[in-house]
């Protein structure tokens, strides 16, 4: 296990500060005056570790009804994989966000609202 963060002060800026350290702070829990993950670790790894090996294309596919991808400018998933998986999905719109890495939700969760907003009000635009 882990060693707990003395504060959650001290977490957020472990997690790099501002919005996406707050972000990954909330994922914490107080108790007895320090700051443990919300999770089992092990588990976590695990089920990290196994999404990894799956390439889920089969799942997206099976999707039917309108879709909205918000991609992060700076992604672990390369441009050449968003290509095929929007050539393999119809109806399916794409959207990348500038300045933004995986925590894009956490970086801009403003234009991720109003990105989820308007597709909702209006799948086909």
């Amino acid at each position: 296990m882990a060693d707990p963060f003395p504060s959650r002060d001290a977490a957020v800026q472990f997690f790099g500060g501002g919005a996406i350290g707050m972000g990954w702070a909330d994922g914490l829990e107080e108790r007895g005056g320090q700051w443990w993950p919300r999770f089992d670790r092990d588990v976590m790894v695990q089920s990290v570790a196994d999404a990894a090996q799956h390439s889920f294309t089969h799942e997206w596919e099976r999707i039917t009804c309108p879709t909205l991808l918000i991609l992060a400018q700076s992604s672990f998933i390369p441009p050449a994989r968003v290509d095929e998986l929007m050539r393999r999905r119809v109806p399916a719109m794409s959207v990348s966000i500038r300045g933004t890495h995986h925590d894009l939700h956490l970086e801009h969760p403003d234009i991720v609202y109003g990105l989820i907003s308007q597709f909702l009000a209006d799948p086909s635009a």
